[in-house]
């Protein structure tokens, strides 16, 4: 049986590993160089701009000229999701995301001084806007300096103390007084047109890169409803005509304000630390312009729709899920045929939202419906592989194979780059202040879910058979899988995620072997956790700066002393989300409440997981990787809530089974 076992492993490991070939041939990985400006950079805003407002009518010249140069989206999230002018240029200037909510509706005005300009009337500069002027003070200290054209782009050409060194309210000169020069186009105005542009394109100076951008999701104060993906636009003699990519977002044509921060400052060296973003980088290509614009805007109106619909699309499958259980109870003692295959599409339905993202079902007309036909379509194609081969037979066959095609889809998806949780209804949510690359909370809380689920169900089937060890070599195999994916820099990219597999792993494991946690046994195993954690950290940390994920920049803000700042901001941000709405905080008292249910061994809830081998213990595992995932990520309620809701579907879809199958028993006997 162990070599059968260890046979099987081997096969799995080989068949993962040519999915994984085979994701990498169809969507290889482009070549990509880094931009380096000329002498001069000039950073042209046209707040607001998109790549849906671009056109050859509407804005001529400018469409004209996309065949010469590189394209892209910026993300202009600073510091909240819908983001003004106002912090765009600070985000700039200090390298990071910035939010400055009472600058918005009254930007400062900067305070003229020949061809100077001071914004020091603005009280507190430095101290309430924290690392703003870090690009101007790098510029100053390497003996250069930076212009500002507009009192907008004076925000992100001031130093520290507010100064900027060289600027003029609109443009009168050739921008080549500074080797780096900021522009507002707009003049003040809600929306730049071709002739604004045009004015500040002919002083720029024919050696110079040229930076034209959105910059912003509006000039003044703007709500979360209006955060969009901004057209970014690079021109100048060493830009070949391509792609545009930043190692801090890692996703093709899609870049932040950070990243032009760290561009302008690679010039002058090592970029610092502090800022959060990385040098562009260029895919140079043959694709038409109007084919990568067009690719723009379908990315903006993808994640503009997975925004709007997130919550209304898993509200309708938290009904969906209502009504089967109902129907579930109601006929429990006649289970008709088609509600164990119902139930088991449902719990296909979060994974298939990825799936859907191979789709432009975002622009179409009517999205939300288009979403729900491909949403179903991959459910019930995932549900054909549960019904399609004999562990079918079992009552919990089906249950575990939707567990693992959703954790293969989201191993395979963040090996490959997030392309899909990137634009998937449970992914990243970018526009909202979610990470770009790596494994977000969600994908995370799907990931480990599923990855217990079907270890504990699995290990139930050895136990039932006597063979503790191989029951417990699964658990253990499956939990250092999804550590791996999830938290290796290069893929999952999560410091939160894998101290919490591995307590639930070890609590699961040592339950398959019938092992009594003792309080010594729980301090070794918390510090293991803490060892993974800090190992993939410091692993991260060893690599070059620029190739850094969160991780390694963790580590030197702990180095830099500011570690607990860092730890603070997240268990803030999870406390907030916690009582951000009136119904937040049940999720984490149904979490109690489930909790206490099992130590006491409720009646009902005890008899309903012994009928399932191994059911109890499957769910104190995932009861110990929900609780730790909460208490040590900056999005725990959003883990608690998909988790368990993963949880619910697939055992729904067990409990419908099972009782189809004691059911068809009684009528062969």
């Amino acid at each position: 049986m162990t070599r059968r076992y260890a046979l099987a492993v081997l096969a799995a490991l080989v068949s993962f590993a040519a999915l994984l070939g085979v994701v990498n041939l169809v969507d290889p990985a482009p070549r990509r160089v880094e931009l380096k400006p000329d002498r001069t950079m000039v950073v042209i805003a046209a707040p607001g701009l998109r790549w849906a407002d671009v056109s050859s009518t509407s804005y001529p010249d400018l469409w004209q000229t996309l065949d010469y140069g590189a394209i892209g989206s910026l993300n202009p999230r600073g510091g909240s999701t819908g983001t003004c002018s106002a912090d765009a240029w600070l985000s700039i200037s200090a390298g990071r995301g910035v939010s400055a909510p009472w600058l918005c509706a009254n930007p400062p005005s900067p305070t003229v001084s020949g061809e100077s300009a001071s914004l020091k009337s603005f009280p507190g500069w430095s101290s309430r806007l924290p690392q703003i002027g870090l690009l101007a003070d790098r510029y100053r200290t390497s003996g250069k300096c930076v212009a500002a054209v507009g009192a907008g782009a004076a925000l992100a050409a001031a130093d520290r103390n507010g100064r900027v060194s060289h600027y003029e309210a609109s443009p009168s000169r050739t921008f080549d007084r500074c080797p780096l020069t900021f522009v507002d186009a707009s003049g003040g105005s809600a929306k730049t047109s071709m002739a604004q542009l045009n004015t500040a394109f002919s002083h720029v100076p024919a050696t110079a890169t040229v930076v034209i951008t959105g910059l912003s999701d509006g000039p003044r104060t703007v709500a979360p409803k209006d955060a969009r993906l901004r057209m970014l636009f690079v021109l100048g003699n060493n830009v070949q005509h391509g792609t545009l990519w930043s190692a801090s977002v890692r996703q093709p044509g899609v870049v932040q304000l950070a990243d032009l921060t760290a561009t302008a400052l690679a010039p002058l060296g090592p970029v610092p630390a502090q800022v959060q973003g990385s040098p562009l980088q260029l895919a140079s290509n043959k694709t038409p312009s109007a084919s990568l614009v067009n690719n723009a805007r379908q990315s903006d109106a993808t994640l503009r729709a997975v925004f709007d619909l997130t919550t209304p699309f898993f509200g309708a499958w938290g009904l969906a899920g209502l009504l089967l259980g109902i129907a579930l109870c109601r006929r429990r003692d006649r289970v008709p045929a088609w509600l164990p295959p119902a139930t088991t599409l449902w719990a296909a339905v979060p994974i298939a939202t990825f799936l859907a993202v191979w789709a432009p079902w975002a622009s179409w007309p009517a999205a939300a419906v288009w979403l729900t036909v491909f949403a179903l379509l991959f459910a019930g194609a995932i549900t054909l592989v549960a019904y399609a081969g004999r562990w079918r037979r079992s009552p919990v066959g089906p249950a575990i194979a939707v567990a693992i095609a959703t954790w293969v889809v989201l191993a395979l998806d963040v090996m490959h780059g997030s392309r899909l949780q990137f634009n998937a209804l449970l992914g990243l949510q970018p526009l909202n202040g979610g990470r770009f690359y790596g494994m977000g909370n969600v994908g995370f809380a799907l990931l480990a879910t599923s990855a217990l689920i079907a270890a504990g169900l699995a290990a139930g089937c050895f136990l039932n058979r006597g063979l503790e060890r191989l029951a417990a070599a699964t658990i253990a195999l499956a939990g250092l899988a999804t550590v791996t994916v999830d938290g290796w820099p290069g893929w999952g990219a999560d410091f939160g995620g894998p101290p919490a597999v591995v307590v639930a792993t070890a609590v699961l494991t040592l339950l398959a072997l019938g092992i009594r946690l003792r309080p010594r046994m729980v301090v070794l195993v918390v510090l293991g956790a803490a060892f993974v954690a800090l190992a993939l950290a410091v692993a991260d940390w060893l690599r070059p700066a620029a190739s850094r994920t969160h991780l390694g920049r963790f580590v030197q803000q702990v180095i830099d002393g500011e570690g607990a700042g860092v730890v603070g901001d997240k268990l803030a941000a999870n406390v907030r989300l916690v009582f951000d709405t009136p119904f937040s905080p049940l999720v984490p008292l149904v979490l109690v409440a489930i909790i206490v249910l099992v130590a006491r061994r409720e009646p009902r809830l005890d008899n309903a997981l012994t009928r399932v081998l191994f059911g109890r213990q499957t769910l104190i595992g995932l009861l110990v990787l929900w609780s730790v995932g909460f208490a040590i990520n900056d999005s725990g309620l959003a883990l608690l809530l998909n988790g368990m809701g993963l949880a619910i579907a697939l055992a729904l879809a067990v409990a419908a089974q099972h009782l189809r199958r004691e059911q068809d028993d009684v009528i062969r006997i």
